[in-house]
């Protein structure tokens, strides 16, 4: 399940990376469709988030819990319906998440999401995926360094010293560390399942260091984030080191997009945003403005 989760993420990165000559569809407003009325009448917003994907979305005492599931909930309340989360099993890429939960649907049946969590909020990428709608960036992520002060004594990538560092295989960060000045760190890396896995390495004293989604590595850490600092870096050469997070719904359901962004920037400026994260030891961080 991790493995597929991180073809997602790298899929959505070197969508954003594509270029494209076509107008954007981000941003434009056209007239409104029916979904939101479906929605009210209904009484219920259907909301697809990942699974297995800490602090986002993950199976907690045997309860769906996690900052987009919290999220979706705050959503509905503002819509003034009821939220219906159900757990999306990643696909190779983000397309293919798109056309599962928001389009198309599975080959297996089932119903429709109204909206998916969690997907990057790229104009190009939205470009390549012109049956879903991107809207509502709600976090910008970024890549962060967490070490052991003691063996790494500063955040510097180009100075790492010859220490084990762990992060999640076949990851931006993986690949970034296996060509860094030739790979010479290339046989110090610790490949682990997950980030948090990689927290572990580095907390049991395996590892020096981890190099993951600073959402995650927060998280990961909680209290112990005094005993290993935790610094954001950038990942020079590689596709991005930043990148801003929202959601997706179906191309006729304009309507909606617009209703939830709006619920988006109250539940941000009334601090309900930042609560949320906080309570799974992660700093939200807005997006900055995007056309």
């Amino acid at each position: 399940m991790a493995f597929v989760t991180r073809r997602r993420f790298l899929s959505g990165l070197a969508a954003s990376c594509a270029s494209t000559g076509i107008a954007s569809t981000l941003g434009v407003r056209q007239a409104a469709a029916r979904p939101l009325d479906e929605v009210m009448e209904r009484g219920r917003l259907r909301v697809a988030v990942y699974r297995e994907f800490p602090p986002f979305s993950f199976q907690r005492d045997g309860a769906l819990v996690g900052i987009d599931v919290d999220l979706a909930r705050a959503i509905a309340g503002k819509l003034g319906v009821k939220a219906d989360i159900y757990e999306q099993i990643p696909g190779e890429t983000v397309s293919d998440d798109l056309r599962v939960a928001v389009w198309r649907g599975s080959l297996f049946g089932g119903e429709l999401a109204d909206i998916m969590m969690h997907i990057p909020y790229d104009k190009r990428f939205g470009l390549m995926n012109p049956e879903a709608v991107l809207f509502g960036p709600y976090h910008q992520e970024v890549f962060a360094l967490a070490r052991d002060p003691q063996r790494v004594r500063n955040a510097v990538l180009a100075t790492l010293p010859d220490e084990p560092i762990a992060v999640e295989i076949d990851s931006v960060p993986d690949f970034f560390l296996l060509g860094l000045q030739g790979g010479r760190l290339r046989s110090r890396i610790i490949h682990c399942p997950t980030p948090e896995a990689a927290i572990a390495k580095l907390t049991s004293g395996e590892a020096a260091a981890v190099l993951a989604p600073l959402s995650q590595v927060q998280a990961a850490l909680g209290a112990k984030m005094e005993q290993f600092p935790v610094t954001t870096v950038t990942l020079p050469g590689m596709m991005t080191s930043s990148w801003n997070i929202g959601m997706a719904t179906k191309e006729n359901s304009r309507d909606l997009a617009y209703s939830i962004g709006d619920a988006v920037t109250a539940l941000t400026e009334d601090g309900t945003m930042a609560k949320i994260f906080a309570a799974y030891g992660v700093t939200h961080t807005p997006p900055p403005l995007v056309e």
